[in-house]
């Protein structure tokens, strides 16, 4: 029977193994049913661009349920029983042809390392192998062979920065219905192995942007459905953690099986040319300070990563600016849930008396100082203007807005990426008065802050600092780089057969 109706739903958190902070349900922006649905159509998300590649198909959609947080620390496990309640709810109600999923795949729970897969399995016990289960996830998911064993098509993004977050939600759907269609009977070869890519890892530069091309010349002639290459989040502390590269065939498995290889192999070769070099924060703040400059420079916080599960908290780039560039006007945010309380208290034009950061991010100290504060409030609701996560609305959550000499700060209770502009200006911080503004990511900002300032990701310290010798691996260890061990791949087929075949 056809009922020309999808079953989807997103979960989306990066989790950060050593960050400290757990993430609770107050982190996550939670949305049921028609909510979910109206909120993510149209959108530059996975979610967006299955809702939309459904609808144009002809089908409807149910999304029992979206959760999205920004990366952060381990994920209260009762969280995704929450998320992962709804959706086999759904899932047991019936009445749709396919599952088409928009995660991130690099969640980690108090109860699951793959909570991702935990759920695909989930769904496959409750409708059976003919029903089609896919998903698009992030290249940087932890992509294992208990998930795909239970997925018929998982995709995963092209893009790093990301800017095919929609694509890859249409992809999701295209392959579930093509499936429907009797069209594709997926064939798929998965290769592993243990190593981290290190900062030269974006889609638009070499090594990964040949291998890319690659990929797309193996797809278009090698009658192959979809190759993705996921480098891994590089601060999950997981049994088999690594790189994977999954390839799609069409009903034969030997053509993904070449391809696989092929682009694992070129991978591994590629080795030491992902470990990147990235420019210290006094290069950074004098290109700023360059006379006669008319656009701000938009620093990357590369120790501090919202984007990748950092805390928000490091006070690394404002203790530099205090000290030995204090007149360069700044804006740069800080998470710090106390300071936004003591602000509440206060008047706008107010002095008040903070100790800012520096709580988690212990590499350098909290700055304590008198603050005038300029705003504060309970919620802004910063819808993004992209391309990275366009359309998205993301809220901030209590926040206050201090001056500091020449720095605006933006506190806030959440952590947050300031990935785009918008939140600034929400903010009531015009980001095009400043000399410098800092995002807690390091990728995606230079998309959206591609024409308000020249971007620079800086290497800073912090939690999500390239430095894995330096961190507390104690599961996912032995891995290439800081492990000097041999090519072994491990390899894994997977074949989905039509009903009837």
């Amino acid at each position: 029977m056809s009922y020309k109706t999808i079953l989807s739903g997103s979960l989306y958190q990066e989790s950060h193994s050593f960050n400290p902070i757990p993430t609770g349900r107050d982190q996550f922006q939670i949305a049921f049913g028609q909510e979910a649905l109206d909120a993510y159509r149209g959108t530059r998300s996975v979610l967006g661009g299955v809702i939309d590649t459904a609808e144009a198909a002809g089908f409807s959609v149910i999304v029992p349920a979206s959760f999205r947080a920004f990366p952060s620390g381990i994920v209260d496990d009762a969280v995704y029983a929450e998320f992962k309640a709804a959706m086999l709810d759904a899932a047991r109600h019936g009445g749709f042809d396919a599952i088409v999923l928009a995660l991130h795949g690099a969640m980690v729970t108090t109860a699951h390392d793959d909570p991702e897969g935990d759920l695909i399995r989930s769904l496959r016990d409750i409708v059976g192998p003919t029903v089609p289960i896919t998903a698009g996830l992030d290249l940087h998911a932890h992509v294992t062979p208990y998930t795909l064993a239970a997925c018929d098509f998982l995709t995963g993004y092209k893009t790093n920065p990301h800017a095919d977050m929609a694509e890859t939600g249409e992809r999701a759907m295209r392959g579930a219905l093509a499936m429907l269609a009797g069209r594709f009977e997926p064939v798929c070869v998965s290769v592993h192995f243990p190593m981290l890519t290190l900062g030269q890892d974006r889609t638009d530069e070499e090594p990964l942007m040949g291998l890319h091309a690659r990929v797309r010349a193996l797809v278009e002639t090698s009658g192959l459905f979809d190759i993705s290459i996921f480098n891994v989040q590089q601060f999950l502390d997981v049994a088999h953690m690594g790189q994977t590269v999954i390839a799609y065939g069409n009903g034969q498995a030997e053509p993904a099986w070449d391809a696989a290889h092929e682009i694992a192999d070129a991978l591994w070769a590629a080795r030491d040319e992902l470990v990147g070099v990235l420019p210290d924060i006094h290069t950074c703040l004098t290109r700023a300070a360059e006379p006669g400059r008319t656009r701000p420079v938009v620093i990357g916080d590369q120790g501090d990563r919202v984007a990748a599960g950092g805390p928000g908290d490091s006070t690394f780039v404002l203790n530099t600016l205090l000290a030995d560039f204090p007149a360069l006007r700044a804006a740069l945010p800080i998470r710090d849930a106390a300071s936004v309380r003591r602000c509440r208290d206060a008047e706008i034009g107010d002095m008040v008396e903070l100790s800012i950061g520096g709580r988690y991010s212990t590499e350098t100290p909290p700055v304590s100082a008198a603050c005038r504060l300029l705003a504060r409030g309970s919620n802004v609701d910063v819808v993004i203007k992209g391309p990275a996560m366009g359309g998205v609305s993301v809220a901030t959550g209590p926040y206050a807005v201090v001056q500091l000499g020449q720095v605006r700060i933006a506190l806030t209770e959440l952590p947050l990426t300031y990935l785009d502009p918008r939140f600034y200006e929400a903010l009531g911080i015009p980001v095009a008065e400043q000399q410098v503004v800092v995002a807690r990511s390091g990728y995606h900002f230079t998309l959206n802050y591609a024409d308000s300032g020249d971007c620079m990701t800086c290497d800073t310290v912090g939690m999500t600092a390239y430095r894995p010798a330096e961190q507390p691996f104690t599961v996912a260890r032995p891995f290439y780089p800081v492990d000097k061990i041999a090519y072994q791949p491990v390899t894994a087929v997977r074949r989905r057969r039509l009903p009837g075949g």
